[in-house]
């Protein structure tokens, strides 16, 4: 204690207080202005328990006389009661309403000052007003903190003694929240802006190459844990408890402890290297929320309230993890929700688990409850689980957000059949983005989802999106060899186009369809041994089956390939990962489409539309070939009329009954590849459309094209050394690690 603080609170002047003392203070943004604080209500107590309360003059400053001598508490506590309707709603929602001040609101006005600045700021102003400069924090000032970020390292936070020696002499006439001013003083008090990072994401229906690669980033963030640190409080949590998020690339880690601190972060689940997303500067309040904890504002915080304990994790996180292997009931399924105020946020969790191979491979048909249609039964098993958490989200948090959804895999399945419910039930303002999902509902399900806006993005050779094939719901296995048109493989690195034509259907029921428009990643080998990737709209489907002809191979005397170990291989390859193969390649999209917006050129060059048209006529060539081989096996549309002399021995000892299957699956494959010849014009006129075809900012960055900010944004996610490699090509590298996202 210095002898100015001694001299203050001396038993002398205790027993006889002064009065007459005065004390003057003005709060300044980071810039040292104090008009974004003009007319905040303040309260100051002194040691005597008298209250002195007022504004804010228009430049942030009070001058308080008449006070006793001795340390004075400051607080600007006075709830927001504004005119802004986000303000107002989060303050008096039903569930988690936050107690927002006036004070919380201002401060979120203001702006961070860059690190580089040379501008004038608090201490610039302190020293023009001979006061005594000091940084504060929202917190500092309020009575309720829960709700906002943790403490930060102040370069000159008010010191905590002058606030200790006041209420160690007043004790609860004094608040026990606030900062400690002493008499005869003039304080600049610098207040640090209340600002958060949130992911920049397009809220148009379209298709945008920024919602791809951030989408990219949120789906494979569900792969982590959530990250609550301790997952559950004593039950009997101190006054100050409050949960961490230390563990990186976990769910609450990327939301709560980088995005709502000003932090952007670059690790997802396991992610080894460094993914950045690119973010806008908001807000605090408008940041991606992780509710609070506070049992002395939420009976349902409060463990002895003898009701169902909720945490954060509990609120945003479902994980309906087994037990074991006897386990039937819980279903394996995870996911993650949050929101701002103009989006909530879902994302699913694809197979991660030795449990979620099992759920793949039930490719039963079960009905909808309430729609149309049937779906894969162990995808529709996890969506019913998952249902409950998100229609309770959604109730407590949805005010007229949009609603975002995306997931990778199994949890691409997974989210379709949540966002075609969300569509159908909730609001029309859905959104999903799926990376190398399965099929998940058949012909009348997808028809009757047609309204949902779905982005369907298909890495090459990543067999998942080939599922579920007939194989794996068919009572005897039926597989016709030689029943599938392939490319050649000459002009694509790896194994071109497989048309999976059994595949597509379901005996016993209707053929499983895709929902949504495709969107594929396609290398093409160009001249001089470079490798380029097109993100293109096919339009037919060979070009997505071109995975499934690493099946090819297991096949065996018209047997079926083992299921276990192809959905081992499927959910390994490199191509259907995360980590390996769509962050990556949707980064290099991204990229590319800045790099080509900004030189003015066509989505895609002269030379790659030459090799795109030219494996298309291969494709066409394949097909045709096929289509008179398959003719010929029944050249009369009758069994008898099918030539001896060309059949196999096995063919030889066949039944009438096989041979009435063989036949009903060449008649269909010959519809399917019929569809697919006639598909293929279409295809070509896509390719020569997008060899004229300039991209614009819209599609770069949908609606966000509009942010008045928005080059800024840019230029910070571009200022990271990861993000300044000249990448034009998508080249997509071998899988580096063992991780299933």
């Amino acid at each position: 204690m210095d002898k100015n603080e001694a001299s203050q609170l001396s038993d002398q002047r205790r027993s006889c207080p002064l009065r007459g003392n005065w004390i003057s203070f003005r709060l300044v943004d980071e810039f040292g202005e104090g008009k974004p604080y003009a007319g905040l209500s303040y309260e100051l107590s002194d040691t005597e328990g008298e209250k002195k309360s007022g504004t804010l003059d228009a430049d942030g400053y009070a001058k308080i006389e008449g006070s006793y001598a001795g340390p004075a508490i400051l607080t600007l506590n006075k709830t927001y009661n504004g005119a802004d309707k986000f303000y107002k709603f989060i303050s008096g929602r039903d569930y988690y309403n936050i107690p927002v001040t006036e004070f919380q609101a201002a401060a979120e006005q203001t702006l961070r000052r860059p690190i580089d600045s040379t501008g004038k700021t608090g201490a610039y102003r302190a020293s023009a007003e001979k006061g005594e400069y000091h940084n504060v924090e929202v917190r500092d000032l309020v009575e309720f903190t829960k709700h906002l970020p943790p403490a930060a390292k102040l370069s000159s936070p008010v010191p905590a003694g002058c606030a200790k020696l006041a209420r160690d002499f007043a004790g609860d006439k004094v608040p026990s929240f606030g900062v400690g001013l002493l008499p005869e003083k003039h304080y600049v008090l610098e207040v640090r802006a209340l600002r958060a990072f949130r992911p920049l994401l397009s809220l148009a229906p379209e298709f945008s190459a920024l919602n791809l690669y951030q989408l990219s980033l949120l789906a494979t963030l569900s792969y982590g844990a959530f990250g609550q640190t301790p997952e559950k409080p004593d039950t009997a949590p101190k006054k100050d408890f409050e949960f961490t998020y230390p563990k990186r690339g976990t769910i609450g880690h990327v939301l709560n402890t980088c995005l709502a601190c000003f932090e952007e972060p670059s690790s997802y689940a396991d992610s080894k290297k460094p993914s950045f997303p690119l973010v806008e500067d908001v807000p605090y309040s408008k940041r991606l929320e992780i509710v609070p904890f506070d049992p002395e504002l939420y009976p349902q915080n409060d463990p002895s309230s003898g009701e169902e304990l909720e945490t954060p994790m509990s609120v945003h996180f479902f994980n309906d993890s087994r037990k074991g292997s006897t386990d039937w009931k819980n279903t394996d399924t995870q996911a993650y929700a949050t929101h701002d105020d103009r989006v909530i946020l879902i994302g699913v969790r694809g197979t991660a688990e030795g449990w979620d191979a099992w759920r793949d491979v039930d490719a039963q048909q079960v009905p909808i409850e309430g729609g149309t249609g049937k779906a894969h039964q162990g995808f529709y098993e996890a969506f019913m689980a998952l249902r409950p958490f998100i229609e309770r989200y959604v109730l407590r948090f949805r005010t007229d957000q949009k609603i975002l959804v995306c997931g990778h895999s199994l949890g691409g399945a997974i989210a379709l059949l949540l966002s075609e419910w969300l569509h159908r039930e909730i609001t029309d303002d859905v959104i999903l983005y799926t990376f190398g999902s399965p099929r998940a509902g058949d012909k009348d399900f997808v028809e009757s989802a047609s309204g949902l806006t779905h982005h369907r993005i298909v890495n090459q050779n990543d067999p998942v999106p080939s599922v579920p094939a007939g194989w794996m719901d068919t009572k005897k296995p039926i597989w016709i060899t030689g029943l599938a048109a392939t490319v050649s493989g000459v002009l694509t690195p790896a194994a071109g186009g497989v048309v999976m034509a059994v595949g597509m259907g379901r005996f016993g029921g209707k053929p499983y369809w895709h929902h949504g428009e495709q969107r594929y990643f396609m290398p093409l080998q160009l001249p001089g041994r470079q490798l380029s990737s097109v993100l293109w709209t096919p339009g037919c489907e060979g070009y997505e089956e071109a995975a499934m002809n690493r099946c090819l191979k297991q096949l065996k005397n018209n047997d079926t390939p083992d299921r276990k170990n192809f959905l081992t291989q499927a959910a390994n390859g490199a191509d259907h990962k995360m980590l390996d193969g769509y962050i990556p390649a949707c980064w290099a999209s991204l990229r590319r489409w800045q790099d080509t917006q900004q030189t003015g050129g066509y989505i895609i060059s002269t030379t790659e539309s030459n090799r795109l048209k030219l494996e298309i006529e291969t494709y066409r060539t394949e097909l045709e070939k096929w289509q008179r081989e398959a003719s010929a096996e029944f050249p009369g549309g009758t069994i008898e009329s099918r030539p001896q002399d060309r059949a196999t021995a096995l063919q030889r000892r066949s039944t009438m009954s096989d041979l009435q299957d063989r036949q009903t699956a060449i008649r269909q494959a010959i519809r399917h590849n019929e569809k697919e010849l006639k598909a293929l014009e279409g295809t070509l006129q896509t390719v020569i459309t997008l060899s004229k075809t300039k991209l614009t900012m819209t599609d770069l960055y949908g609606d966000c094209s509009s942010l008045p900010e928005l080059q800024i944004h840019i230029d910070r996610w571009a200022e990271h050394r990861e993000n300044q490699e000249s990448v034009r090509l998508a080249q997509i590298p071998s899988s580096t690690s063992a991780s299933m996202a």
